[in-house]
């Protein structure tokens, strides 16, 4: 979609810019608004894509911004998608870019009440910032039920799930690296004399600051208990391997005299004595109580 509202921006020079919003183009779309700005429409479509690039690019006839939007899903904690949103100033125009509609923007753009230029982009900022709080605080509600079911049943599926949340905090601190680095950079521009500005842009900036503190905790904590599990996997892992090696042990010691036997070893007077098979199954059974019980006191024939 193409959507053009006149004058709802203002510029350095107090003159009003309209606003180009672009969400997810066809590529008739693209190239009609690559032509209307006059630049590239690779560089469009690249930006819409999400490719690698620098957040923050300032040439003679245009600056061009990006950062990750984090978008809920609907019905499923903890689940979202960061939307690459793309911010562009031209001589004329302010364009946004984004594979799907960003809610906020239109509420803070308003042709009635036009901004100026740096007020409107750190604006921006601030909502996708109070958007990553909400996101985070949810996985974190998300990763203490892992936390939860983990400490009752050690399951993999719950350890899957530990990982992807683990993937999903790594996405949110890109994603707020990102825009830490914009912010920083933007503060370049902004004229000195504006307090206001000046004003707004240390509030966004402190916000991120806090949100993404939040972030790195999460990613700690996942990251220790995702760690511990490895732990106790691996303990239960060896105590199991002990079991099986005293049950090996306990079922081998009867099969000494019948192996001996077969072989035709020499057994002295045990097979002619009338007492031999009680003396020798005798002699077993109490090899076989003290071996399981050294086993036992060694914690060998415990499963808990």
């Amino acid at each position: 979609m193409l959507r053009i509202t006149r004058d709802c921006l203002l510029s350095g020079n107090a003159n009003r810019r309209s606003w180009m919003a672009l969400v997810n183009p066809s590529a008739l779309e693209l190239n009609q608004a690559a032509m209307t700005l006059d630049i590239p429409e690779s560089f469009l479509r690249k930006r819409l894509e999400g490719e690698a690039s620098r957040p923050l690019i300032k040439e003679e006839r245009l600056i061009s911004l990006q950062f990750q939007v984090p978008i809920p899903e609907d019905g499923r904690i903890g689940q979202f998608s960061l939307v690459p949103l793309s911010v562009y100033f031209v001589p004329g125009f302010f364009v946004t870019l984004a594979d799907q509609e960003i809610p906020f923007l239109n509420q803070l753009i308003d042709p009635q009440k036009p901004r100026k230029r740096w007020e409107l982009v750190l604006r921006i900022i601030a909502e996708v910032t109070r958007l990553y709080l909400p996101t985070a605080r949810a996985v974190a509600r998300e990763m203490a039920m892992v936390e939860r079911d983990l400490r009752q049943a050690q399951r993999h599926d719950v350890v899957y799930r530990g990982l992807d949340i683990h993937d999903r905090l790594l996405a949110l601190d890109l994603g707020l690296l990102q825009l830490e680095y914009v912010v920083s950079e933007i503060g370049l521009f902004l004229p000195k004399e504006d307090h206001d500005l000046i004003e707004i842009h240390e509030d966004t900036r402190i916000e991120l600051s806090q949100v993404r503190d939040q972030v790195d905790s999460d990613q700690e904590t996942i990251n220790e208990l995702l760690e511990s599990y490895a732990y106790v996997v691996h303990n239960n892992v060896n105590h199991l391997f002990k079991f099986m090696a005293a049950l090996i042990i306990l079922v081998t010691i009867p099969l000494f005299i019948p192996g001996a036997a077969a072989m035709n070893v020499p057994l002295g007077p045990l097979p002619h004595w009338r007492y031999g098979f009680v003396a020798v199954t005798g002699g077993l059974v109490l090899v076989e109580a003290l071996t399981a019980w050294i086993f036992y006191r060694k914690g060998w024939l415990r499963l808990d």
